[in-house]
């Protein structure tokens, strides 16, 4: 990950506040121990689809991955952003219940 990704990254964080902290703590935790379990069960899936993505996937250039990396970074950024903006008066309407 480049360094210009984290430091996008953490200046998300800082408008983040306790909650809002813990709450993605927690959603990471779930990812690590997600991702863990399926690498524990084995590099390739058992089905003979997604084998044939993971070939797929590893058949194209350097350059393709970097845009495909790029692409998916955009977008990734764009849904945090989106979801955070929402995220906020979601607390507030629920502090008022």
């Amino acid at each position: 990950m480049s360094q210009a990704i984290l430091n996008q990254i953490f200046d998300r964080l800082e408008m983040l506040d306790c909650l809002e902290l813990q709450e993605l703590d927690r959603a990471i935790q779930k990812y690590l121990a997600d991702k863990q379990l399926i690498s524990q069960q084995g590099k390739f899936p058992k089905n003979p689809n997604q084998q044939q993505l993971f070939r797929q996937w590893d058949a194209i250039s350097d350059e393709e991955a970097a845009a495909l990396k790029a692409e998916f970074t955009a977008e990734d950024l764009a849904f945090a952003e989106t979801a955070l903006t929402d995220y906020l008066p979601q607390l507030q309407q629920q502090d008022k219940i």
